[in-house]
């Protein structure tokens, strides 16, 4: 007799992925439309040094979906950089920081 695997599959939890984008503060009306899209964020202020290694205000804000609207996610991070005058925003994912 074969085991049946098919309701410990359905059973499973499926885990959100984690996806931090750090938001240079001349570019918080993103917030908005990001929430818009993804409901379950958190948005923290923070201090960092990305930008030139001056000290600049950032809005953190964290998504937790089941993953990420690639085109929407492209347009989101081309915004930002036109709104902030920056040639690119630190993000984590996958818990990995780089910069797109």
């Amino acid at each position: 007799m074969a085991e049946d695997t098919s309701s410990t599959a359905s059973n499973t939890i499926p885990f959100p992925t984690l996806t931090i984008l750090y938001l240079p503060a001349e570019a918080e009306n993103i917030i908005e439309e990001v929430s818009q899209k993804y409901c379950n964020i958190t948005v923290e202020d923070c201090n960092g040094f990305f930008h030139g290694g001056v000290k600049r205000q950032y809005k953190k804000i964290t998504i937790w979906s089941q993953g990420i609207d690639s085109l929407w996610f492209n347009a989101i991070i081309a915004r930002i950089k036109e709104l902030a005058s920056v040639e690119f925003v630190p993000i984590v994912s996958g818990g990995i920081m780089y910069s797109v």
